[in-house]
């Protein structure tokens, strides 16, 4: 047992957030995708699993929640070693690689940006974020299987769930997955910092979508292989990045 069917769901529930919220355009105040919005998604990739399951897992929905929102945590300014190692764990910019096929292991990526000579933490390393931290999970679920009343396993299957569910939902929002990712960057891959990173962040809040809404007719299926899943979800996601600029001028003004 693994949590793929939550990855696969969260990407669905986000853009149907996206979706919904370019239509509606509700203004409400803003709080960005990195707190409540994080969670909500959380939530309701927690409440569209399927009966197979453990019942405890189901039912800690609101612990995932509240668990997804530490790897913002982690970027604490204080925390100079953690903030460094995290904050490329959010996002990927593809471009960089100008095609090149993702290694499946995190070090092989390394030296697939050396030999490009690229810089790892400019280009992003959230795909292989989310493969670890499933393959945690994967671990604590075989252990809850051998050891169903053990509560330091399911607490534990809890956290790993909720961090490999914020690394999810950031690979689910489309400018977390390009150099585009706050207005259209230049030849020399910079941002303009437009503000629309802030204001596509903040729409899951705007809606005022619940965790259960996200999770009504949401088909949940495993993947044949993780990594190729992975891979999957992330160009869906970067199939809506000229979207989400077709969409700018309409969204309402946010804030950091």
């Amino acid at each position: 047992m693994n949590l793929r069917p939550p990855l696969h769901t969260a990407r669905h529930a986000t853009a149907a957030a996206v979706a919904a919220t370019c239509a509606l355009l509700i203004a409400a105040p803003v709080t960005a995708w990195h707190t409540v919005g994080h969670g909500i998604i959380a939530e309701g990739a927690v409440h569209a699993l399927p009966a197979e399951v453990p019942a405890y897992f189901r039912s800690g929905g609101a612990t995932v929640a509240h668990l997804a929102v530490d790897p913002d945590v982690f970027k604490n300014r204080k925390a100079a070693h953690l903030r460094a190692c995290e904050g490329p764990e959010h996002y990927i910019d593809l471009e960089l690689l100008e095609g090149k096929e993702l290694p499946k292991s995190r070090y092989s990526f390394f030296k697939l940006c050396f030999k490009e000579d690229l810089v790892p933490e400019n280009v992003g390393t959230v795909p292989y974020a989310i493969s670890e931290w499933t393959e945690r999970l994967t671990i604590a679920f075989a252990e809850h299987r051998k050891w169903p009343a053990n509560p330091h396993i399911r607490s534990k299957s809890l956290v790993y769930a909720g961090i490999l569910a914020h690394y999810s939902g950031d690979m689910c929002q489309p400018l977390h997955t390009t150099v585009h990712h706050d207005g259209r960057a230049g030849a020399d891959h910079k941002s303009p910092r437009s503000g629309i990173h802030t204001q596509v962040d903040s729409l899951v809040e705007r809606l005022g979508l619940k965790a259960q809404e996200l999770a009504v007719r949401q088909q949940v299926k495993p993947y044949p292989d993780l990594f190729t899943g992975i891979l999957d979800e992330l160009q869906a996601t970067r199939r809506q990045i000229d979207r989400v600029y077709e969409l700018e001028s309409q969204l309402p003004a946010g804030r950091n």
